[in-house]
């Protein structure tokens, strides 16, 4: 699920220490660097949630989230 990425989500995500990239998920293989359900990849790697692109170093517009997100 995609969102707009707003300063509002940023500041709660800073202040309420909200988790969503996955290496905070429950189903994510930190060995194999993928999740062992084998969904894609499509930001959610990405923490903080306003952290540029390693490799392009723009900032991104979205937020997504994984609906099968379990917390450790």
């Amino acid at each position: 699920m995609k969102f707009p990425l707003t300063q509002q989500l940023v500041d709660e995500a800073r202040r309420f220490e909200l988790r969503s990239a996955c290496c905070h998920c429950f189903y994510w293989n930190a060995r194999q660097s993928a999740c062992w359900h084998d969904w894609p990849d499509e930001g959610q790697r990405r923490w903080p949630l306003d952290a540029p692109d390693p490799v392009t170093g723009e900032r991104p517009t979205e937020a997504a989230f994984c609906k099968e997100f379990e917390l450790r």
